[in-house]
């Protein structure tokens, strides 16, 4: 039974992968798309009855003439074709049959009329080669009907200029199109008519002549290519035309009833020709393509409005109730084996050769083993046994090995069988059905010397020899190993005895045919594989492994075993769950997964994905579906036959457009409000985020708009990220109050094949910091605050400037005015005594006693508040003097040692001053009224944080003396005034110990 039936048509029009929709399900602000258009960033602008849509890959701006728009244009009923003028950076468009331009960097509106010298409505525009801009107007609602005309005019310096004119005849017939020299073809109702690029009139063509509604018509559309063939469409024939501008022949290339009204050239050189709901591709040689059915098996529509080719070389096809996007690329993949049924058809398993190069698979849903020869002849080897039936292969036999010489194959079902190739025939081998599951896989290998290795689990591994059919368990001491089972996969090592054996709970074993196990990877092995889950193995020359899983993606072992680095998805795998992998050079792999196939470069770890729209079978491979035959071709089983391929075939450098930023967004906490600039508006420059702003979120896009919900991207915040960080298909980042400083968002991004973009995206990011943060606030804030200090050191300068001052002043008087008055009044005594009598003399001594004590107190507190005499010098100097004044009269003996002073010209503040000398004068007065000393030492000695001062004698107290405690308690409330402390000792003595925080 023949399982394949390959079709006759082209095989890039039977594969609808290849076309992707934009409809308003996606967004689009409304279904009918009359024209389109792409400017220099890459993105799309569409034009709709009810505005302009611009349109990034992921979000619509929309323009229309909705007042509460912050995008609003004033009409926006769009009536004729649209363009884009690179230079000025200007789309210019038409509605209500009025011309606008619109400045894509301001979002202004210029609109043109009789100003510029436009009179009547716009019915066309045009920019040709040259980039000059030409319009055709109407004036037949601005003057009599009868002389109204049809007008063609260029764009010059600001202006329209009249470049041609006819009679109108019709209004809804005009068309504009270049030709390949620059040439101008203007259709109207009257014929065509050619132009020069400077607006010379060449000659006019009749290329139809037809009646419509009672009136004669001569409109025919056209369209040139890069070869300058003029082709044209006559309403009358129907089909395509060419016309020889030079013998004025014309021939019809395309018999079909239906009128076309538009053509565009591919990068590839094919055209595309569309009709009111037909489209058609013309290759090179000719031969044409049908894509209507496919686009009519995504949406309906019932007319094509424009036909546009983007910068990657995406086919835009614009209709009334959507927009298609066509992939035009190669169909980079030869099928095998696959059925017409879509989806899941011919589900194929392993794959092997014989030694006439003829290619076989197990196709798995039918049970039987497929082929096709050299020649092309595709058929089903027919199987059969000793009891003529035909053995059961629906499930188990998953692999396939030969013998030397390729002429049989062996593989493992319910028991072992081995089939002749040539005639079918299978041996069964039901001794080793133990060994065996009958609906598991079971992993067969062929060793280098020629024996087979298989079995479902470690005590089930067999190893058979084909020439002498013997065969020897593995593990021949059951205690040598733990049990595991299912195994999935063999595969023998470069190092001797060794193979690695993959399993479906255990992870990976490297297992030694002498009976051992040598090492284990799993989850939680270290280092660790992302899953126990093993599918397939592959060796390199290096002796590192790489690991394909189901679910836990790729994983490299390294040589020595110590390191295992995982690739999954987020680093451009095309899924995680990996089903083959063959070495294509040493630096490359092929890995088939379950969506999708992908080349991955070692050196650079990146994946070319590959998948249905590129010519697949199927976007899901098989397990134990993969085969590089002899004349390196690659050979990959899945879900709907076979995708075979060479290398030099499919592997492509290409170049995905750069990816552009589309503006930020976020929330300012001070305004409390949220606001989004976009990209036209921005300056390129650093972007400044606010220091209110509680989040902010960078959008990007990249122009590569095929299938562009699988496109990824994966950035990193230099000054604030060390690693790059994954976003998947989310073209935006998002951060909340980051630390003022500036950044740099840096941006890369892959298409659905993993091929990365050329560059990666910089952007610029300066937060700013809050103000009182700033140098210029916080520069104020010092000289604010050093004012303010200074302010209050003048201040409290002044105040004791005035207060020392006042004690000058207050002990000057005192000493001038007080002093003389009491040394007058003793004076005055002293010679009233001289006269007085014995009795008034005795009054008259106490008097002049008082005096001349008075004086001397008055002296001291003169000297305690004078700032004149304030330094330590002058405190030692005073009690010199005093106890010389009051000490040697007594007979009493001093010394006042102050060696230990560093700096005598220290200043004390005068409440120290005072305190310190009135507490040695009372240690004094004490001395000479209380005690019978003959000697007085004063030591003052500085320590490291503080004073000691020491005033001792060596007498005792008198024994007739009662103290009333004023003198001592005195002394210490002195001491605590000045923030000392004080000790009395009796021994040997009298000693008074002060003790101070602080030097003299």
């Amino acid at each position: 039974m023949l399982l394949l039936i390959i079709g006759s048509i082209s095989p890039s029009a039977q594969n609808p992968s290849q076309i992707d929709v934009l409809t308003t399900e996606q967004g689009l602000m409304f279904r009918e798309v009359i024209a389109i258009e792409q400017d220099t960033d890459g993105v799309m602008w569409f034009a709709t009855p009810q505005g302009i849509n611009r349109y990034d890959g992921y979000s619509f701006k929309i323009y229309d003439s909705n007042t509460f728009n912050p995008y609003f244009i004033e009409e926006d009923k769009l009536t004729g074709n649209t363009l884009f003028d690179k230079e000025a950076n200007l789309f210019w468009y038409l509605a209500n049959d009025k011309l606008f331009s619109l400045d894509m960097d301001t979002d202004r509106v210029t609109s043109y009329n009789e100003n510029h010298n436009i009179k009547g409505k716009v019915l066309s525009i045009h920019q040709n080669h040259d980039r000059t801009i030409w319009i055709v107007t109407d004036d037949y609602w601005k003057t009599q009907m009868s002389n109204s005309k049809q007008s063609l005019l260029k764009y010059t310096e600001g202006r329209f200029e009249e470049v041609a004119n006819i009679p109108r005849n019709n209004r809804g017939f005009v068309r504009l199109v270049s030709d390949a020299r620059g040439n101008l073809l203007w259709s109207t109702t009257n014929g065509t008519r050619k132009y020069t690029e400077k607006g010379v009139f060449i000659r006019e063509y009749d290329l139809d002549c037809y009646d419509f509604f009672g009136a004669t018509m001569h409109f025919v559309r056209s369209y040139v290519d890069s070869k300058n063939t003029h082709y044209f469409f006559p309403a009358t024939q129907g089909g395509i035309h060419t016309l020889d501008e030079v013998t004025q022949e014309t021939r019809r290339i395309f018999d079909v009833t239906e009128t076309f009204n538009l053509g565009i050239e591919d990068y590839q050189n094919h055209i595309w020709f569309a009709g009111s709901e037909s489209l058609y591709r013309m290759d090179e040689q000719g031969k044409f393509t049908n894509y209507t059915d496919l686009l009519k098996s995504r949406f309906d529509y019932s007319i094509i409005n424009d036909l546009f080719i983007d910068a990657n070389n995406l086919l835009w096809v614009a209709t009334d109730n959507g927009l298609f996007k066509i992939r035009i690329g190669e169909q980079f993949f030869d099928t095998l084996f696959t059925s017409k049924k879509q989806g899941w058809g011919n589900t194929m398993r392993g794959m092997f050769e014989d030694n006439n190069g003829t290619i076989y698979g197990l196709c798995e849903s039918a049970g039987q083993i497929i082929f096709k020869t050299p020649k092309g002849r595709i058929d089903t080897l027919q199987l059969t046994n000793d009891f003529g039936e035909q053995p059961n292969i629906h499930h188990a036999p998953t692999f396939f090995v030969l013998n030397n010489e390729k002429t049989f194959a062996y593989t493992a079902s319910q028991e072992l069988l081995k089939i002749n190739l040539k005639t079918g025939y299978v041996k069964q081998y039901k001794e080793f059905t133990p060994n065996l599951s009958v609906y598991g896989s079971n992993p067969l290998l062929k060793l280098a010397d020629g024996r087979l290795l298989f079995g479902y689990t470690l005590s089930r591994l067999t190893l058979f020899n084909p020439i002498t059919e013997e065969s020897e368990p593995v593990f021949k001491d059951a205690n040598s190993y733990t049990e595991i089972e299912p195994l999935t996969f063999l595969k023998q090592s470069k190092q001797e005895n060794i193979v690695w054996v993959g399993t479906q709970d255990n992870g990976l074993l490297k297992l030694n045919l002498k009976g051992s196990i040598e090492k284990v990877f799993t989850i939680n092995s270290t280092p660790s594989i992302r899953k126990n889950h093993v599918l397939v193995v592959e060796e390199d020359l290096d002796g590192s492994v790489w690991v394909g899983t189901y679910g836990g993606g790729l994983n490299h072992i390294s040589a020595d075993g110590n390191r295992v680095k995982n690739f999954s998805r987020s680093d451009g795998l095309p899924d995680n769950n990996i089903v083959g992998i063959l070495t294509d050079t040493p630096d490359n792999l092929w890995i088939s997964t379950y969506n999708g196939l992908s080349y991955f470069n070692k050196k650079t770890e990146t994946f070319q994905n590959y998948y249905t729209e590129d010519g697949l079978s199927h976007n899901e491979f098989n397990y134990s579906s993969f085969f590089k035959d002899s004349k390196g071709t690659y050979f990959f089983g899945g879900m709907n036959g076979v995708s075979s391929f060479t290398s030099k075939q499919v592997v492509r450098n290409e170049t995905l457009p750069c990816l552009k930023f589309t503006g930020y967004s976020g929330y300012n906490s001070r305004f409390k409000n949220s606001y989004e600039i976009d990209s036209a508006t921005q300056e390129n420059s650093a972007i400044e985020i606010s220091p209110y702003d509680q989040y902010f979120q960078i959008n990007w896009t990249m122009p590569s708009y095929f299938h562009n919900d699988s496109n990824t991207y994966s950035t990193i915040l230099e000054g604030y990220e060390d690693r790059w960080f994954f976003q998947g298909n989310n073209p935006s980042v998002r951060y909340n109050k980051l630390p003022a400083g500036n950044y740099v968002l840096k941006i890369k991004g892959s298409d659905a094949r993993g091929n990365e973009t050329g560059s990666i995206l910089s952007i610029p990011i300066h937060v700013r910091q809050i103000y009182y943060k700033q140098w210029w606030f916080i520069s104020l804030a010092c000289i604010f605050f050093l004012s303010l200090v200074y302010l209050l050191f003048r201040y409290r300068l002044n105040q004791l400037v005035a207060v020392e001052r006042l004690r000058t002043k207050i002990s000057s008087d005192l000493h001038d005015d007080v002093g003389s008055l009491l040394s007058g009044l003793a004076m005055q005594t002293e010679l009233m005594e001289m006269n007085a009598s014995q009795e008034d003399k005795s009054q008259l001594q106490k008097i002049a006693s008082i005096s001349r004590n008075a004086i001397s107190q008055m002296r001291d507190l003169v000297w305690s508040i004078d700032n004149r005499r304030s330094t330590s010098n002058d405190l030692i100097e005073r009690m010199h003097e005093l106890a010389e004044e009051l000490l040697l009269a007594r007979y009493i003996s001093f010394s006042i040692n102050h060696e230990g002073l560093d700096q005598r010209n220290r200043k004390l503040a005068p409440q120290i001053k005072q305190n310190l000398f009135l507490i040695y004068k009372e240690a004094l007065t004490n001395l000479l009224k209380h005690s019978d000393a003959t000697n007085l030492e004063v030591t003052i000695v500085n320590q490291n944080k503080g004073c000691r001062f020491v005033i001792r004698d060596n007498g005792s107290l008198q024994e007739n003396y009662i103290s009333t405690g004023f003198g001592l308690e005195n002394i210490q409330l002195r001491a605590k005034a000045i923030g000392g402390t004080v000790i009395f000792e009796t021994k040997d003595g009298f000693a008074i110990i002060l003790k101070l925080p602080f030097n003299l």
